[in-house]
């Protein structure tokens, strides 16, 4: 079954394979060497994401035939959701752009090293994909969820966890301090993420947004916890060009905005739960 859902060849177990999209590759490139980058502080720094996951996870009805259904869990970075979700189904096939995200952990059983914007899987191959916090790095949303509304099998079911529009607002604020490039990424409006939902096809069985908060004792502190999770990432050609000088950093702190003298960083999200009609 997991042969089928790979477009092609068994895969032997651990399993790690690569297929990278040459759509816009310099960005594509630069998102992989980022996140291969954090792959080795991600689980100590992704505190947001986990609150999103189990949010993410309570939209998950647990059903016995669920042992029976293979899971693409895309955007698997180093593999934190995989336990839980081989506690749900039968088979769970780890998906991420960086190799080395996919290659810190050893609890997955079947790796892919891919590109989400070009997947490598057969249409009506799988029964259930689920993405954290992962899916606001493609290309195209909308042709995305389309891709994957192809992939599934008929009655299959997508969830998924998105920052759209509104996050890293503190990030912004200070940095506007600096000069007015964009030091942040551009990020898709609810309204789109709707639209997108919309025309993909798929039935809508909840939608949910939330604004996950970190907190940190210096600006420092908030600005570099983005970078500790590849999340300095550019999903667009329009940030600032350049290393950031140390007495840029040094303004940048000084007006960021504190809330009881912490530091805040802002997460708006998305949570999707959608069924293939």
């Amino acid at each position: 079954m997991i042969a089928h859902a790979l477009d092609s060849k068994p895969v032997t177990k651990p399993a790690t394979m690569c297929h990278l999209n040459r759509f816009n590759p310099a960005l594509k490139k630069g998102a992989q060497v980022k996140f291969s980058k954090a792959a080795g502080d991600y689980n100590t720094h992704a505190h947001v994401q986990k609150k999103a996951a189990d949010d993410l996870f309570k939209l998950i009805k647990p059903s016995a035939c669920n042992k029976n259904k293979v899971c693409v869990d895309l955007g698997a970075g180093p593999l934190v959701n995989t336990h839980q979700l081989k506690s749900l189904y039968g088979n769970v096939l780890s998906m991420d752009l960086s190799f080395n995200m996919l290659n810190s952990c050893n609890k997955g059983d079947y790796k892919v090293c891919a590109d989400m914007d070009n997947l490598p899987l057969q249409s009506n191959s799988v029964d259930i994909i689920f993405s954290n916090f992962a899916v606001q790095w493609s290309a195209n949303f909308n042709m995305l969820l389309k891709s994957l509304y192809e992939v599934l099998k008929p009655g299959g079911q997508a969830f998924i966890s998105t920052v759209v529009e509104g996050s890293l607002n503190e990030i912004k604020t200070a940095f506007a301090a600096v000069d007015s490039h964009s030091h942040i990424n551009t990020f898709n409006s609810v309204d789109y993420i709707n639209q997108s939902v919309q025309s993909s096809g798929f039935n809508v069985t909840n939608t949910i947004s939330m604004i996950y908060t970190d907190k940190y004792s210096t600006p420092l502190q908030a600005i570099r916890s983005i970078k500790a999770i590849g999340a300095t990432t550019q999903n667009t050609g329009k940030t600032r060009p350049g290393l950031l000088t140390k007495s840029a950093l040094k303004t940048a702190c000084a007006a960021y905005p504190l809330i009881n003298q912490k530091a805040c960083v802002s997460y708006h999200v998305v949570l999707l739960s959608l069924t293939k009609a």
